[in-house]
């Protein structure tokens, strides 16, 4: 059994001042160097780089200014490499020449490929063959002498490579797909010669036919198209068919085209498959059938006027029909959806809503028609029309998903301006008419709220026991339970509250709910789990992760992820080869791939055990964290808590927003924060250093503890929504009680981060907080 203290902190203390205590540690250790060096060895080595200039490294020794280096190309800060090193007669004789190779990564980063390529060359001369880094300086070299035009020397470069390795093949790759890029068919024709590994082989299929299409060969390219398509299967096939389509068609063989189209849309990936709708439906002469999938899948694809021209001509073709067969009623609301975009034709749109409201019967239908004809409605600012096809809605279709919606804005509004027996009510008719929608669940878990909220412990209970009862394994049970639970532990009946609790710890003890829950019954929080067996690590798997550790230094980020896969795919039959390779990719930073194989075996019936856990749970940089903990003085569970909701510990991943890093920090505040609290000379890119992010992030956090007097609801909500909306929600009447703030966050996104920082808070404390 794994244990832990009771996870009942949800205030956490004031972080006070935000400058960091830099000395709070450094009395400990016995000298500046010595100090310096410890950061370097946790992965700070910003930190370490501060502290080697301020103790006069870049003038000393040249070991000094080699550690230096080091410590700055840690956090590729490559510009102060390239000022420390470059002309260092002394690089050569120092530390295997380790010198010359981030000279030239330095060089690399500043796009000085001649120059890179000398500093490369020497290393590999000097370094010891065979070694990691001394086959990826190989690829560096080769890449170098290639991107400075020394072409016949990257050749001789590239055949340095052994190659069982595959990094020939995937060198000469990614050359290819730049010669491709420029027509240079020649080029791509050699490189391709080279290419043996079957994973990169296989990625180089289209190379020769772009290539050609670049250098205007329209009958070579269509002729490399042809070859491909005879030889590959499956996607690649489809997407080999499609081109040639588009060649054959610029030429005039219109029926050959129109076979491989129609192929293509079987098996093409979604970009191909696009493509061969369009260039379907403008050759024309399709059925009925042919014609209402080309429109419906021009019309996801965003194309609305070729979609809607197809809507049309299925309506003519359907009139045309003998049997009388009607276009479908769900096209046709699609088709007035269409129309009501084209200022002409929004009258027809709105007679069309109008019929299709006389005749539908199904809800599915019905509403969509009926929201789709408010939106329009509303663009046109009718808003009392608005007001009408919604009250329609609502009265003809209440089981319908757009109905449900409504019912819940409308409720929510009046339970925010505190109406709350109008939204009773109305969470009520929501609950009952639309009873399996997402949005049923939510309003009979906010009518508990309410209930609770006005000291009706009863009601509540019976709001939560109503609906696990009604639905013992809906997406809302454990919520429901809990709740459930505590309202029996209020009204005196303990027998019930822990029945109800251990229902969540023996389902799902790992969850927020298991968390709180524990809490509630005055426990400490713990996960039961068997001890799981030695594990025995294949030997393929070895050689697996030594080619990923090559591909990775060698920046051929492709073929990284082309030898996961493929060892992903070798691993599948047996649970301690996939955690085997879950825990070596996450020790390579690779966390991601890792904890989704974690997961995957959960998803395959495998039970949780001491292995199994700290795979979906993992805490790689710990060194880093808690030493970047101890200068801001926070508790390093906190921060790892955070990093495994954010990033799940991935150093260079990027949000849809743009946030960076393993506390996801956004380049403007990163910016802002590193003026204060370095680095100096910030750029975007060194959120991607695990350190920089830590820093900044940790920063913030700090601020947002001082700004919400240690809160953490509230300081997660800030993180994750942003001050502004924090600082309004921060008004609800439910702040007094934070696991009901908790409920009342309005962000579906923020209320679930919330949780899953409060959930990942308990699992770290259980599982490294004795570290």
């Amino acid at each position: 059994m794994l244990r832990v203290f009771p996870v009942v902190m949800i205030v956490i203390a004031a972080v006070g001042a935000i400058t960091p205590p830099n000395n709070s540690y450094r009395s400990l250790l016995l000298s500046p160097a010595d100090s310096a060096l410890i950061e370097f060895e946790a992965g700070r080595f910003w930190h370490a780089a501060r502290m080697l200039r301020e103790e006069g490294a870049a003038t000393g020794r040249p070991e000094d200014i080699l550690l230096l280096a080091r410590a700055e190309a840690g956090w590729e800060n490559w510009s102060a490499v390239a000022e420390l090193l470059d002309g260092a007669e002394w690089l050569p004789g120092e530390s295997g020449a380790i010198g010359l190779y981030l000279l030239g990564r330095a060089r690399e980063a500043r796009g000085q490929w001649a120059q890179a390529a000398e500093s490369y060359g020497r290393y590999v001369d000097l370094s010891s063959s065979g070694t990691t880094r001394h086959h990826a300086s190989i690829v560096r070299w080769t890449r170098s002498l290639w991107k400075s035009g020394e072409r016949e020397a990257s050749f001789i470069a590239l055949h340095q490579l052994p190659p069982h390795l595959g990094a020939q093949s995937w060198t000469a790759l990614e050359l290819a797909l730049g010669e491709a890029r420029d027509g240079n068919v020649s080029s791509v024709e050699d490189l391709l010669s080279i290419i043996e590994h079957p994973s990169a082989r296989l990625s180089s299929w289209r190379l020769l036919p772009d290539a050609l299409f670049e250098a205007g060969d329209l009958a070579g390219t269509a002729e490399a198209f042809r070859e491909a398509y005879q030889q590959l299967t499956g996607d690649r096939r489809a997407t080999a068919g499609i081109e040639l389509a588009g060649l054959l068609l610029a030429g005039g063989d219109t029926a050959t085209a129109r076979g491989l189209l129609l192929e293509g849309l079987e098996e093409a990936p979604v970009a191909f498959r696009d493509r061969a709708a369009t260039q379907l439906f403008d050759l024309g002469n399709t059925d009925r059938e042919l014609t209402l999938e080309l429109a419906r899948i021009l019309d996801r694809a965003g194309d609305g006027r070729r979609a809607l021209m197809g809507y049309d001509r299925v309506v003519v073709l359907s009139a045309n029909l003998i049997d009388g067969m009607s276009a479908p009623l769900s096209m046709r609301v699609e088709r007035a959806r269409l129309m009501g975009t084209v200022q002409t034709r929004q009258e027809e749109a709105i007679q069309e809503f109008r019929v299709i409201r006389d005749v539908v019967t199904d809800d599915r239908i019905g509403g969509r028609n009926l929201e789709l004809w408010a939106q329009l409605r509303r663009r046109q600012g009718l808003d009392e029309h608005v007001r009408t096809l919604r009250r329609w809605l609502l009265e003809e279709h209440p089981s319908s998903s757009e109905a449900a919606e409504v019912a819940w804005s409308q409720a929510s509004q009046a339970d925010s301006r505190g109406e709350l027996d109008s939204a009773l009510r109305q969470y009520a008719a929501l609950s009952a008419n639309a009873r399996t929608h997402a949005r049923a669940g939510e309003a009979r878990m906010r009518s508990g709220q309410i209930y609770l909220g006005r000291s009706d412990r009863e009601g509540a209970a019976g709001v939560f026991e109503g609906y696990l009862e009604d639905f013992p394994e809906g997406r809302r049970w454990q919520e429901a339970s809990y709740w459930a639970g505590r309202m029996r532990l209020e009204l005196g009946d303990s027998n019930g509250a822990e029945e109800h609790i251990r229902r969540i710890k023996t389902r799902d003890p790992i969850s927020y709910y298991a968390v709180i829950g524990a809490d509630l019954l005055g426990e400490s929080y713990t996960i039961n789990v068997s001890d799981a067996d030695n594990p025995t690590v294949p030997r393929w798997l070895d050689r697996g992760f030594s080619d990923i550790d090559l591909f990775a230094e060698a920046g051929l980020e492709e073929a990284a992820a082309a030898e996961v896969n493929r060892l992903i795919e070798v691993a599948r039959m047996s649970k301690n080869d996939m955690l085997g390779l879950a825990e070596g990719l996450i020790v390579r930073g690779r966390t991601i791939d890792g904890i989704n194989l974690g997961w995957a075996l959960r998803d395959e019936g495998y039970e949780w055990d001491s292995r199994l856990i700290r795979v979906a749970f993992p805490l790689p940089y710990l060194d880093l964290i808690r030493r970047e903990a101890m200068e801001w003085g926070v508790d390093p569970i906190i921060l790892a808590a955070i990093i495994r909701q954010e990033s799940a510990f991935k150093a260079d991943i990027v949000s849809r927003a743009g946030a960076i890093g393993l506390m996801q920090v956004m380049p403007p505040t990163g910016a802002q924060l590193a003026r204060v609290h370095g680095p100096s000379g910030f750029q975007e890119g060194h959120l991607a250093s695990p350190e920089v992010s830590l820093h900044l992030g940790a920063a913030y956090f700090v601020e947002m503890s001082a700004r919400y007097d240690g809160v953490l609801p509230l300081i997660l909500s800030a993180y994750n929504a942003g001050p502004t909306r924090a600082t309004r929600w921060k008004q609800y009447p439910e702040v007094s009680d934070l696991l009901r703030f908790t409920e009342r966050i309005p962000f579906v996104e923020t209320r679930g981060y919330v949780k899953n920082v409060r959930r990942n808070l308990g699992i770290y404390r259980v599982l490294y907080g004795r570290n």
